[in-house]
């Protein structure tokens, strides 16, 4: 018996990241390189994908109360 990811359990395509999350995919791929981006999947030597609680807990690591507190990465 299968069962379905929820849906904070469910992978992502980067296109559908950057759909959703407005996130592009150029960017992402950058991330994967040089590390700081969210958690990944890597399914295979050319295909990665992202659990949106994974994306959603990345994006609240880098809320920030005011432009003093950034760091770049």
């Amino acid at each position: 018996m299968s069962v379905s990811p929820t849906l904070a359990d469910r992978l992502m395509s980067r296109k559908e990241v950057q759909d959703e999350f407005g996130l592009s995919e150029n960017l992402l791929e950058k991330l994967a390189v040089r590390g700081g981006g969210p958690i990944m999947t890597k399914i295979s030597a050319r295909m990665v994908r992202y659990r949106r609680s994974d994306i959603e807990a990345w994006l609240a690591s880098k809320r920030i109360a005011n432009t003093a507190e950034f760091e770049a990465v």
